[in-house]
């Protein structure tokens, strides 16, 4: 049987080398790779399908971090939670987690010296389809977290059961009650999966909710004003919003105005992100454990890398109803 070390003699490198050829390592020049490739087929060298890196070695991956504009979108997440996530999510191997900024200027690969990433995790963003073409060029596997993007393997919170839980639970506090979607301008995927799961929903129930004249988006953070929110809650009386930063933002608006909550208008979140601490009353939200996610997206990457399982589809993460005292 043909190995690297007979190739590695034949050409007079490295068996190391030869190991990287064969995988397609960056850290061959494209002239010495095909070289060895040829050398490997002309003397009848096949590799062994093995399960590498389980239980030793260790796997190089990359987080990449969206960048947002508004500071406020930071609060999102406990970053603490998603690193441990991560890391529990790999069972059979250790790992070395590099973590990185997204933006305009990302590249998969800035290093060719650098060594070789053996996973990406792109969380709470979509990567760009020049990075999508790199990673499919060099076979890296992947994973994008909380989104749910056709042919791309992700791990997605499931925003419409989540959905069906709040409003299960505002019609058994309030029997029948007029709902308002409140949501901010340019959240994406995670918004359009809210408000269809919340618009199914209520039809399922006999609740009235138009899904365009129901729903109502602000430009931004400082732009929930308290005139915008009082002629919400005369019109009103549940605003269920996209997520808890703009819950806790409402909750101190109608504070302001002097509307009771839940009395006066109910009031939900969804995600269960650090801000909802500080909300007052406490906010009543969908938890999804960022923890959760991580784990699986991690647990994903790591039966492709290692077990070489491919995940067309996306796996959902079901949420947990967290009552607080706004609803």
């Amino acid at each position: 049987m043909v190995t690297i070390t007979d190739i590695s003699q034949q050409l007079g490198v490295s068996t190391a080398t030869v190991s990287r050829a064969l995988n397609q390592s960056r850290l061959v020049s494209p002239e010495l790779s095909k070289k060895i490739c040829k050398a490997a087929d002309k003397m009848g060298y096949k590799k062994r399908d093995i399960r590498r890196h389980r239980g030793r070695g260790i796997l190089n991956i990359k987080l990449v971090l969206p960048r947002h504009e508004e500071p406020e979108r930071a609060l999102f997440y406990d970053f603490a939670s998603l690193i441990e996530g991560v890391r529990s999510g790999f069972t059979q191997c250790g790992i070395n987690l590099l973590c990185e900024p997204t933006g305009p200027a990302f590249e998969p690969y800035p290093h060719k010296k650098g060594g070789d990433t053996d996973g990406f995790i792109f969380a709470f963003h979509r990567p760009s389809e020049a990075t999508i073409e790199e990673l499919r060029k060099f076979g890296t596997p992947f994973v994008v977290l909380n989104r749910d993007i056709e042919n791309l393997p992700c791990v997605a919170s499931e925003s419409a059961a989540g959905m069906d839980e709040l409003v299960e639970h505002l019609q058994s506090q309030r029997g029948e009650f007029r709902p308002a979607y409140v949501s901010l301008r340019g959240l994406g995927q995670i918004d359009r999966e809210r408000l269809a799961g919340l618009a199914a929903s209520c039809g399922n129930r006999g609740i009235t909710f138009d899904h365009e004249k129901d729903a109502h988006y602000f430009g931004g953070v400082r732009s929930v004003k308290s005139a915008r929110i009082s002629s919400l809650a005369k019109e009103y009386d549940a605003l269920i919003c996209a997520n808890d930063i703009i819950g806790t933002v409402v909750l101190s608006e109608l504070d302001r105005l002097g509307v009771e909550v839940p009395k006066q208008v109910a009031v939900t979140g969804f995600d269960d992100s650090p801000v909802r601490q500080l909300s007052r009353p406490l906010l009543t939200t969908i938890g999804i454990p960022v923890g959760l996610l991580a784990q699986s997206a991690a647990s994903r990457l790591e039966s492709e890398i290692i077990e070489h399982v491919r995940h067309a589809s996306t796996l959902r993460v079901p949420g947990t109803l967290i009552i607080g005292e706004s609803s």
